[in-house]
């Protein structure tokens, strides 16, 4: 009698996964939840000077959610995420770097997400070299005496 009972809602439950029901997320889901509330509150994010070239149609919720986005559908791992949400709050160590290996990849696949974001909401692709600013001449450097 008791198998009886259950079968119903694990045939209902079964039934929703297999549909890709919203309510039934699967076991190991994603959370990306404090990536999000970070990357909207990194000012590096919120002073993009994309947002107003987008002509409104971009918000950093919108980006955000869209990096969110490409993490889920590019299957990154919930530690990348956890990574990525300590590069928004500004909180990455020399430690969590030294024991990170993959935390250059990371930050490469990352920044090509941010650049399909970028594409999808109109806004201009960043250009990386204009970022790090001009060579240094060290003959400008004052030195000491």
């Amino acid at each position: 009698m008791v198998d009886g009972l259950m079968r119903g809602p694990i045939v209902a439950a079964l039934l929703l996964l297999a549909a890709g029901g919203a309510e039934a997320a699967p076991a190991g889901a994603l959370n990306t939840d404090a990536f999000l509330a970070a990357c909207v509150a990194d000012p590096v994010v919120t002073d993009e000077p994309g947002f107003a070239a987008s002509g409104g149609k971009a918000t950093p919720q919108l980006y955000c959610e869209c990096i969110a986005g490409k993490f889920k559908d590019k299957k990154i791992s919930q530690s990348d995420v956890d990574m990525m949400t300590k590069m928004h709050k500004d909180e990455i160590t020399d430690e969590d770097a030294a024991n990170y290996p993959t935390l250059e990849e990371l930050m490469a696949k990352n920044e090509g997400f941010e650049d399909e974001c970028k594409t999808s909401l109109g806004m201009p692709q960043s250009d990386d070299n204009d970022e790090e600013g001009p060579p240094i001449n060290e003959e400008d450097i004052p030195q000491d005496e």
